[in-house]
């Protein structure tokens, strides 16, 4: 049996984080990698003109800067050295090709939100029953909002 995996959307949302405080503790207490994937909205060529390539090297920079910053959030939390990835398209799709593509990938993370407006949609979306994130099944954790480092550590053991 190949490596343990976790698998983390980090989006743009404040929740994010506590998916990755989650990560990083599980991944230490269970011996497996965590690999946060950061996914970019493609950007249409054909509107951004001449500028356009600027402007994608700047959007991707911008997510490496976050991914870095997640990457230093995992390793100060747990000690930890999370794997990094930028994902063009849309959050399912970066879910699936994941899961797809990496067998090791057993456990999917997402943070739910304590918005008015739902849980998110990617949680959403996982408590459907329909819902299929890859051609395997893999378990999905939602980790609550509302929780400081330590309970959320707490969660994780």
């Amino acid at each position: 049996m190949g490596e343990r995996k976790l698998l983390c959307i980090a989006d743009e949302s404040p929740e994010c984080r506590n998916a990755v405080v989650f990560g990083a503790e599980r991944a230490k207490r269970t011996n497996a990698t965590l690999i946060i994937v950061r996914v970019i909205r493609p950007l249409d060529m054909s509107l951004l003109g001449a500028i356009g390539g600027g402007i994608i090297d700047e959007v991707r920079a911008e997510a490496m800067e976050d991914l870095g910053q997640f990457a230093a959030l995992a390793k100060n939390t747990s000690g930890i050295i999370a794997e990094t990835l930028v994902y063009e398209g849309a959050a399912h799709d970066a879910i699936r090709a994941q899961i797809d593509a990496d067998e090791g990938i057993k456990t999917l993370l997402l943070a739910a939100s304590g918005s008015r407006n739902g849980l998110g949609p990617l949680v959403s979306s996982a408590l459907r029953e329909s819902a299929v994130f890859g051609k395997r099944k893999v378990a999905i954790m939602i980790v609550p909002d509302g929780l400081d480092d330590t309970q959320i550590i707490e969660l994780a053991s």
